[in-house]
């Protein structure tokens, strides 16, 4: 499934396909968080750079990718990286190194002291933003959304939808949100991680929103679609309808 005609949904991942740059599009993947949460007292087993790595190998395995955008939070841990974490983007970064030309790594809100393990590798870059054929690639945490390209794609929200069936057994679903907004196309990325906590768009308020800018005007008036390893893509209204 195409958004607005130019990013394709990798199905049944949430990645982006664009096919004119050859770039695979991900965000989000809080790598580590498992040895926080046990820091924490809660415990979960370490499969999570695993289970990436096989979804990313299935990715590059049909898409000839020549480029990875990584839209922000590679890691997790807001004050330091730990000796975890830091073995962790290492593999990622390894990984990827050896499937495409060119890694470009947006800084996020969690992303303290990532640029120490980026600047070990000649074709992996952290930038502010990445902008190129008339898109901006942001984070999602920024203030106002302040861009001159027609297309904008940002991470950090985290979006899902919390359905609910006939007999009341609710299911939360990762999903892209799209459309207009501030006069420009946008599409919301869902998290790559499996353990981030995603922002229940369908339940909760605009001020409970994680991105500053989308708190402005609510997402409402956005599209959604869900992402099921398990149903592949479902497509829904805008949110205000649900």
């Amino acid at each position: 499934m195409k958004l607005f005609d130019k990013f394709k949904i990798i199905e049944p991942y949430p990645a982006l396909w664009l096919e004119e740059s050859k770039t695979v599009v991900i965000a989000d993947l809080h790598l580590g968080l498992e040895t926080l949460l046990a820091s924490k007292g809660v415990y979960f087993p370490k499969f999570q750079w695993e289970e990436m790595k096989e979804d990313l190998q299935e990715i590059f395995g049909e898409y000839p990718a020549q480029q990875v955008i990584i839209n922000g939070d590679t890691k997790h841990d807001f004050a330091k990286s730990s000796r975890k974490e830091k073995k962790e983007v290492k593999k990622l970064l390894n990984f990827l190194s050896l499937q495409v030309n060119k890694i470009k790594l947006i800084k996020g809100n969690h992303d303290n002291y990532l640029i120490y393990s980026v600047k070990e590798f000649e074709n992996a870059s952290l930038e502010e933003k990445v902008c190129l054929n008339n898109t901006c690639f942001i984070h999602g945490d920024e203030e106002q959304l302040d861009v001159e390209e027609d297309y904008v794609v940002a991470g950090h929200e985290h979006p899902a939808l919390v359905l609910t069936d006939e007999l009341g057994v609710e299911e939360k679903v990762r999903c892209f949100l799209y459309g207009k907004y501030q006069g420009k196309k946008v599409i919301v990325m869902p998290a790559f991680s499996k353990l981030a906590e995603g922002s229940q768009v369908n339940e909760i308020p605009k001020h409970e929103l994680l991105s500053p800018w989308l708190q402005q005007e609510g997402v409402g008036n956005l599209k959604a679609v869900g992402v099921s390893e398990e149903a592949g893509l479902l497509e829904f209204p805008k949110i205000k309808k649900l």
